[in-house]
């Protein structure tokens, strides 16, 4: 988008001041001004330069604006430079110009997404145990997955959507447990969805018969070997289970914008053979070695990679634990072993494009993954320590190779003490850490249908005369702007305090303020004839600094989306997207648009309004946040 060409040309223009100057090899830096009052990018070169020339700081200054003065004439989008006594050297811009053509560009659709292909990424992320519904501490987990894959894509890169479902492991033993020994039915009753009646239902009673009878920890070892050895009457109904619960999973997924390229099935991957294969490959180089005495006795360890003690890859009875499950995934991800997979579709269809799933069945298939170029793992703060653990076994595997693969970590989203009493829970302090063993969760699509129900009360006191289907459309969409968002805006390391009183504002820095200001510029549009546009002429009468921040702010989303995708943290865009909203509002409210009388004048500012909105709606679709025209 321009102002990156505008900070392109700044760059050049400095760095020829310098070099004509007599200053050699100078790093040329430049940054934006905290203030619009110092213009739009700032460089401190003068003063570095000061101490090798050993003049004062503003004298450089005026010496090296000068030049840029005379060099910047040439170029399109640098209007003033500026000196500062302080030694700074201030760029502002050619406003007309720099307006009339990122208009122009955002109306043929260019919105800066990079159009060259680059590398190749992996992004896994959601990842939810098959025995429950998703609670809205995993809801955080797709949200940050999901948006990440959004903004990779945006920035031309390959990007390989993964899921991985856990059908092996323990949680969901006890499901099955339930079923086949206690009695459950294994139907959902009317109008609960499966997954969440075999969380908060089956789940929940079957642990705590363990707790009153421990003998029967002997069920779940018996299913958790017939479910691992992959054959047989147990295997084949889990199988069934786990697919049910799965659907309805990934019907909540796809309620919250989120979409799939492949589902990656551990029960494949234990009998793919890929962990027998590393296993050798670690005995070879003496990596991983038969503990013979003490507490490991019988198992094969590896070293702690932060403190040299024992590690468990393999315990005493041959059985695998979770991080040799994750090594071997983490290897196929990034091509250090070959794929075992076949890849079919997923059987039920899924929105906006085909979902996969790997196969062992031996037939090949026309897609392939894995073999990435960079692997990123979305995972919780608390699994940092196996990751790290896995990052330290690929190095061992190849030299480097941990380099390629990356821990997205965030941290947990607590609900605020306002929230849980409206959804039942009575807690001591402010806020509430979320415990499935405590019964202290809430599912996603609860929150959303919370939410839902208190926004369609607010948009039905805004609109009377609309129907029920409309009604449920727009408090859909307010629903998950509002969850989206509050799960994003803030640093994945960061814990959130979930409020959902809060979440619904449509002031402030919220989902639904986002919607309200896209639809408040839409509507501004709605009475305008024909396609708004701006010319030099139009653009030369818009001297109002409402009209030059707001297009400031809109030519900077790819700036943000690659601060995003090079720390691997969509908060950028919802930063950006609110203060884009902020500058719209601050110049809808200060600078007549339809009523303004200079026809010139207003077709300029109807085609500066139909870019702002356009770039918006593309940074709420890099979040996952719907669209809507009228809300």
């Amino acid at each position: 988008m321009k102002f990156v060409e505008f900070q392109a040309e700044v760059e050049e223009v400095l760095a020829d001041s310098c070099r004509a100057l007599g200053y050699k090899d100078v790093e040329v830096e430049v940054s934006r001004p905290p203030n619009d009052a110092y213009g739009d990018l700032a460089s401190a070169v003068p003063i570095r330069l000061s101490r090798l020339s050993g003049k004062k700081p503003a004298d450089v200054a005026i010496e090296l604006g000068s030049k840029a003065m005379e060099l910047a004439k040439k170029r399109k989008y640098i209007g003033l430079v500026s000196p500062h006594r302080g030694g700074y050297l201030n760029f502002s811009l050619n406003y007309p110009r720099f307006i009339a053509d990122s208009v122009s560009d955002i109306a043929s659709g260019d919105l800066g997404a990079t159009r060259e292909k680059g590398e190749l990424v992996a992004i896994e992320h959601t990842n939810v145990n098959p025995n429950k519904a998703l609670h809205i501490g995993h809801a955080r987990n797709l949200v940050l997955g999901d948006s990440l894959v959004r903004v990779m894509r945006y920035l031309g890169q390959r990007v390989q959507a993964l899921n991985y479902v856990d059908d092996s492991g323990a949680q969901v033993a006890d499901i099955i447990v339930g079923f086949k020994f206690l009695g459950y039915s294994d139907e959902a009753p009317p109008g609960v969805k499966y997954d969440a009646y075999c969380g908060d239902s089956v789940y929940t009673k079957v642990n705590k018969e363990y707790e009153k009878d421990p003998s029967l920890r002997e069920k779940q070892s018996l299913v958790l070997k017939e479910i691992e050895k992959g054959t047989g009457e147990i295997a084949d109904y889990t199988r069934g289970v786990v697919r049910k619960i799965l659907a309805a999973q990934l019907s909540t997924c796809w309620r919250l914008g989120a979409t799939y390229d492949l589902l990656n099935w551990e029960s494949q991957l234990v009998h793919s053979g890929m962990w027998e294969r590393i296993f050798e490959s670690l005995k070879k180089i003496e990596y991983v070695k038969l503990q013979t005495e003490g507490e490991n006795k019988g198992c094969w360890v590896i070293p702690d990679p932060e403190t040299g003690e024992e590690k468990v890859v393999v315990r005493s009875d041959g059985t695998a634990v979770y991080v040799a499950k994750d090594i071997p995934y983490a290897a196929w991800k990034i091509g250090l072993i070959a794929d075992p997979f076949g890849y079919e579709e997923y059987s039920h269809a899924q929105p906006g494009g085909p979902l996969y799933s790997t196969t062992l069945d031996g037939k090949k298939s026309k897609v392939r993954f894995g073999g990435a170029d960079l692997a990123v793992s979305v995972i919780d703060t608390r699994q940092s320590y196996l990751q790290r653990i896995v990052a330290k076994v690929l190095d061992r595997l190849k030299d480097g190779a941990s380099r390629k693969y990356m821990h997205r970590s965030y941290e947990v989203v607590s609900l605020s003490k306002k929230t849980a009493s409206q959804l039942g829970f009575e807690i001591g302090g402010e806020f509430a850490h979320m415990s499935g063993r405590k019964g202290l969760y809430v599912n996603a699509d609860t929150m959303l249908d919370r939410l839902k129900e208190k926004a369609k009360a607010e948009t039905k006191r805004r609109n009377l005369s609309e129907s029920e289907e409309w009604l449920e459309e727009v408090a859909e969409a307010v629903a998950v702007a509002a969850l989206r968002y509050e799960l994003l805006k803030q640093d994945p390391d960061k814990m959130i305090v979930f409020d959902m009183g809060e979440s619904l504002q449509f002031q402030g820095d919220t989902g639904p303020y986002l919607l309200y200001t896209y639809a408040r510029a839409r509507r501004i549009l709605t009475r305008s004839e024909g396609k708004p546009h701006v010319d030099m002429a139009g653009a030369s009468k818009m001297t109002r600094p409402q009209e030059a921040r707001l297009a400031k702010k809109m030519s900077m989303l790819d700036v943000s989306a690659s601060v995003a995708g090079e720390f691997l943290s969509p908060k950028e865009i919802a930063r950006f997207a609110h203060e884009l909203a902020v500058a719209f509002n601050d110049f809808y409210e200060s600078v007549p648009v339809n009523q303004e009388q200079d026809i010139e004048l207003r077709e300029a500012r109807l085609g500066l309004v139909d870019a702002a909105s356009t770039v918006l709606a593309e940074s709420m679709r890099l979040m996952g946040i719907p669209v809507k025209d009228r809300i």
